[in-house]
């Protein structure tokens, strides 16, 4: 038998377990059935050839009766010759005997027998009574021994007898006849009935052994399916295939050889891979480090500008070179520059975030490529550098080989790409010239390609440098604007930070303060704002005409939100010996997000002590509305953002009618800043604004100019 054939009656099997039980069922239930209508059929038949015959002889006697009736009649009447009267004797004897032989058979068949036994002997002595009668009246007539109407008359007598047992024999048969065929038919419906339901119990159980059978085979074959997929699968490892196995082992025929077919191709199939895996490390794997070679990283270079063009963001490649490797390498010979190689290539798979692929791309040379670092360049260029800078202490560290140690240093070169504007080529061809700049600059160089973001980058780490000795050699000063009420009278100031650099000059606040917020700077200099501020206050109680100031100082998030900084405002004013309810604290929005509780539980700390709070840059954020009510605030200021264009612009007149409302509806001073012309002091004092800062009333200026100002006469409002 061909395999196919073979699998073929496996699919087979489960129908030819239902389908020829059936039909033997059918054709064994059709033959019994039949057979039963047959017997039905005939006992019918024979019931029914029963009455007829009861009633033929019956009628038949009546008749021959009133034969003899009439024959004994006419020879007692001598209307008969003896001849004659012989004749008719012998025909009613023939007669007689014929009906008594259909007597004898009724009394014999099923249909009386079955009625009662009993019935049919009343039958045959009444006949027979009748008959010896009927023939002793034929022999007194005929040999004139007796009185032949005596016999007749007993014959009569009997007649009747057999007649009305004839009836009721007849009329008993009949209910019978009708009785057995009643039960016939019911037994023919039971037995049909019984061979409907044993049919149906066994097609039940030939269809349930069919379903498990079905069942079987397509376990199996969902198991040798299931081994064909995951063949089928090249990224897949290659299952065990252990049910495929147990099929092997526990089956014969088409399941066997399908089975041993599929764990050769198995072994197959797991020989071609390995040997495809084998050639595709060769082809894109370094053979040493087992890093992503050459060719691998163009792929990766070019699936990153790919990724960084449709998420907006930049990516970096960069060029790893060793300083002098050859000199390394012949020192130490080429063995142990392959381990050292190695264990470089260990280090920085140890730094591999995700986004970032590592290759090596010749001897002593390393690229890497990282992708979503920022959508701004600088950013993107200062997380590049980062990187960069821990990729240069990881692998500058020691080497241990063969017992000794070894240093090595590397240079590095960035290049910053967005999209497919630049292609691969033209990339790694940047960042080798980056590397090699880098080399010139000394050992442990790091050089972008992009002069452009490299000069920021420079001028940005050495702003931070500057930023760093102004703090260590008190390079800040700080400067002081006055605040003026409604006349035009100073009622305080506020201490604003500048940076008197000893080669820039003068550095503005726009351009340290961020970078001291990001660095964290901002703590070290707000303190030492806050303790100059309070040694100022300090001093301007000396004079009448400065002691009624209060001086008013911002103090950044980062600052406020320091563990000790309550202690730390407390300790300022006790050395300096200032006022505390001279002293105003400025806060920003930002200061309150996010830590609300903390911030109230603070200030009210500080209030404790004597100190007011201001609200600085009131309207510019969108949190503070719902906390206002809460904070412990004295004052809130305008932002000079609505009061520059006050006197002219719609919205910015909303803004500040609604914002000086609000302070008055909460009992809060308004103070602006910002007020620079006439025009503006006169709108805000015509909406009854309590307080001004700005250039009108007084540029920022040192505490002797400060204290000049407080002694000039206040500006009149025309």
């Amino acid at each position: 038998m061909k395999p196919s054939q073979s699998l073929f009656m496996v699919f087979l099997l489960p129908v030819l377990m239902v389908v020829l039980p059936a039909m033997l069922l059918l054709a064994l239930a059709t033959q019994v059935l039949k057979e039963q209508s047959l017997q039905n059929h005939q006992l019918q038949s024979n019931d029914l050839d029963t009455l007829v015959q009861m009633a033929t002889f019956d009628r038949q006697l009546s008749d021959l009766h009133q034969r003899v009736t009439e024959v004994l009649s006419q020879a007692t009447d001598t209307n008969l010759s003896a001849m004659q009267r012989y004749s008719e004797y012998g025909i009613i004897n023939l007669e007689l005997s014929r009906i008594g032989q259909s007597i004898d058979q009724l009394a014999a068949s099923p249909l009386i027998y079955d009625l009662s036994q009993e019935s049919a002997d009343t039958l045959q002595r009444a006949f027979f009574d009748y008959r010896r009668f009927v023939d002793m009246a034929n022999e007194a007539a005929t040999l004139n021994q007796g009185d032949a109407g005596y016999y007749l008359r007993e014959a009569q007598q009997y007649f009747t007898t057999f007649n009305l047992f004839s009836q009721q024999i007849f009329e008993a048969l009949t209910q019978r006849a009708s009785d057995r065929h009643g039960e016939s038919y019911q037994a023919l419906t039971h037995e049909r009935n019984s061979i409907l339901w044993t049919g149906i119990g066994l097609f039940s159980l030939l269809l349930g052994a069919a379903m498990i059978a079905a069942w079987r085979i397509n376990q199996r074959l969902v198991i040798v399916g299931d081994a064909i997929l995951a063949l089928s699968k090249r990224s897949d490892q290659l299952p065990d295939m252990q049910a495929v196995e147990r099929l092997s082992q526990q089956h014969s025929g088409t399941l066997q050889r399908i089975a041993a077919s599929l764990l050769s191709l198995r072994d197959s199939e797991h020989q071609r891979r390995h040997a495809e895996q084998q050639v595709h490390q060769l082809a894109y794997y370094d053979s040493l480090t087992e890093l992503p070679n050459w060719r691998l990283m163009l792929e990766h270079l070019q699936h990153s500008l790919e990724t960084n063009a449709h998420t907006g963001t930049y990516g970096s490649l960069i060029y790893v070179d060793v300083d002098e490797f050859k000199r390394i390498n012949d020192g130490i010979g080429h063995r142990a520059g392959d381990e050292l190689i190695k264990q470089m290539a260990k280090r920085l798979e140890t730094l591999q975030p995700q986004g970032c692929t590592i290759g090596r791309l010749s001897g002593d040379e390393f690229a890497i490529i990282v992708d979503g670092l920022d959508e701004d360049q600088l950013k993107a260029a200062e997380k590049a550098e980062f990187f960069a800078q821990q990729v240069s202490h990881t692998l500058t560290q020691p080497y241990c080989l063969e017992g000794r140690q070894q240093f090595l240093n590397v240079s590095q070169g960035l290049v910053l790409f967005k999209g497919l504007e630049e292609s691969i080529d033209s990339l790694f061809q940047y960042a080798n010239s980056a590397v090699h700049l880098a080399k010139r600059g000394g050992q442990n160089g790091l050089r972008f390609y992009d002069p452009e973001v490299q000069a920021q980058l420079e001028s940005r780490t050495e702003l931070e440098r500057d930023l760093r000795l102004a703090i260590e050699q008190e390079e800040f000063v700080l400067v002081y604007q006055m605040q003026v009420d409604n006349q035009g009278r100073a009622i305080g100031a506020e201490a604003l930070i500048r940076w008197q650099h000893p080669e820039r000059g003068f550095v503005s606040p726009g351009m340290f303060i961020p970078l001291a917020e990001e660095t964290g700077l901002i703590v070290p200099i707000g303190s030492w704002v806050l303790h100059a501020a309070c040694e100022q206050l300090a001093a301007w109680q000396a004079t009448e005409h400065t002691r009624h100031l209060v001086l008013a100082v911002n103090v950044s998030a980062k600052q406020f939100q320091q563990p000790g900084f309550m202690e730390e405002v407390a300790t300022a004013l006790e050395l300096s010996g200032a006022p505390a309810h001279r002293l105003k604290l400025e806060l920003t929005e930002s200061t309150v997000i996010g830590k609300v509780e903390d911030t109230i539980e603070r200030m009210h700390q500080l209030k404790a002590l004597g100190i007011s709070f201001a609200m600085d840059d009131f309207g510019t954020g969108y949190s503070s509305l719902q906390y206002l009510k809460r904070l412990p605030l004295d004052q809130i200021k305008i932002d000079q953002s609505f009061v520059r264009d006050v006197h002219q612009d719609a919205d910015d007149m909303a803004i500040v009618e609604t914002i000086i409302a609000m302070g008055r509806s909460l009992g809060l001073d308004v103070i602006a800043e910002g007020v620079e012309t006439i025009e503006h002091w006169r709108y805000l004092n015509a909406h009854q604004c309590h307080a001004y800062q700005g250039y009108y009333f007084c540029k920022p200026v040192a505490p002797e100019e400060m204290a000049k100002h407080c002694l000039a006469p206040p500006p009149v409002l025309a």
